[in-house]
């Protein structure tokens, strides 16, 4: 149970590390966008508090009236007034400059003058940028210089990076808490999952689950409940066989037994030996048959499908059986090709035939065509719910008979993708077809 939990919280901690890893680096490519877009928007706020400025003091500059700097507002503000003459700005006294020496120093004022632009500028003295903007009054001639260090754009910068951290935070703890709660669901969905696939065997795959999501988890569990039907399928299929085989081969062995103490006792003569020899060749043949059947489980596709033409086989089954038995067979045989392994082939048609055999009155009819083989016996119908169903192991028949027979051949035909139809006839009898897929 130690050990279980730990799983779990391996599990879950993965998901949500990853989940969070995606978080940060979408949160990384954010960060690195705005940093690329901060800049432009830093400097287009400051270019638009600079205008603002310019904006509410025009009626004071435009007259030529000296506008004050307040001490607070106007930190790291500067503001050059004067007159535009002869395609020059001058500032025609120091009343009219205002300008700290530690934000511009007085040296670099001139040349400002020189260089200024109407209009939203940058003027650079080495590393240092300066935003200012300049306007003119046309009829007065009245200028205005307002500038301001990168300092004011470097401080929106960080104020807006701050609230964008905040604000992303509170997502990320929001998100945290979310994915926790979905993460803990999820865990604890598929630990349902786990324990009911630990507890099948346990139960004998009697119970039933499904997830009450929708999602993959939901479909996972289907695939689940369709392994489970399919294993308790198998299950009881194999219990029945194993009780089959064992009542089918005791009958045999039974009557061996019987007539060998019989003749060792000196009851009956040795002649009656022949008796314990056809039931050695029963039991024989009912060994061969489920060697047949358990070749079948190692069955593959490892080797390349072979040209096998039915007809070939149909006559040297046909050759095998026609002196065994009273029976008269027909044969119609044209070329009829089918991709597979000859040997199983001949298994199916024997074990076809044998049925036929087992049923049929006077005649077996066997006709091959381009796709089709058609096996007829002129036999009793056989009933409607062990017509076109796949036959299962030691299953009884019509009769009470029961074997592996038809069971190698369902199994066999899936294998090469055939099909395998019976059909009661109008006119009486029993025909197996053997056909492919369309």
């Amino acid at each position: 149970m130690v050990e279980q939990r730990k799983i779990r919280r391996s599990i879950s901690g993965k998901i949500i590390l990853m989940l969070f890893s995606c978080v940060l680096f979408l949160f990384v490519i954010i960060i690195v966008m705005l940093a690329l877009a901060l800049d432009i928007i830093a400097r287009e706020e400051t270019y638009y508090r600079l205008n603002n400025y310019v904006r509410i003091t025009s009626f004071e500059w435009r007259n030529g009236d000296i506008i004050r700097l307040e001490d607070e507002a106007t930190y790291n503000l500067g503001i050059i007034q004067g007159k535009f003459f002869n395609d020059n700005f001058i500032a025609t006294n120091s009343d009219l400059i205002q300008v700290d020496e530690s934000l511009l120093p007085q040296s670099e004022i001139s040349k400002l003058l020189l260089e200024a632009k109407i209009g939203n500028n940058i003027f650079k003295i080495g590393r240092n940028e300066f935003y200012y903007v300049c306007d003119i009054d046309v009829i007065t001639n009245n200028f205005i210089i307002i500038l301001v260090n990168d300092t004011y754009s470097n401080n929106f910068i960080k104020r807006v990076v701050l609230n964008i951290i905040i604000v992303i935070t509170v997502a990320l703890i929001i998100l945290a808490v979310f994915m926790s709660f979905w993460v803990s669901r999820l865990v604890k969905r598929i630990k349902k999952l786990q324990d009911h696939i630990t507890s099948m065997n346990k139960d004998k795959y009697e119970i039933e689950y499904l997830d009450n999501g929708d999602d993959e988890i939901r479909e996972l569990s289907e695939s689940i409940e369709n392994m489970r039907l399919e294993i308790k399928d198998s299950e009881t299929t194999k219990r029945e066989m194993l009780q089959n085989v064992s009542h089918d081969f005791k009958t045999p062995i039974a009557v061996i037994k019987n007539y060998a103490e019989a003749i060792v006792d000196g009851v009956v003569d040795k002649s009656e030996a022949n008796l314990i020899i056809k039931q050695a060749d029963i039991l024989k043949s009912k060994v061969n048959q489920l060697l047949q059947y358990n070749r079948l489980e190692y069955l593959n596709k490892d080797l390349p499908f072979e040209n096998v033409d039915l007809a070939d086989v149909c006559k040297e089954v046909v050759n095998n059986h026609k002196y065994n038995s009273n029976i008269e067979f027909s044969l119609n045989l044209s070329p009829c090709i089918f991709l597979g392994y000859r040997e199983n082939f001949i298994t199916v048609i024997d074990n076809i035939v044998d049925n036929a055999l087992r049923y049929a009155k006077k005649i077996i009819k066997i006709e091959t065509k381009k796709d089709k083989v058609t096996i007829y016996n002129d036999g009793e119908p056989i009933e409607e719910k062990f017509i076109n169903t796949n036959f299962k192991p030691y299953e009884k028949g019509s009769k009470g008979e029961f074997g592996l027979g038809m069971s190698i051949v369902q199994k066999t035909l899936d294998f090469f993708e055939l099909k395998l139809k019976i059909y009661n006839e109008d006119f009486g009898g029993v025909s197996f077809i053997i056909y492919k897929k369309e």
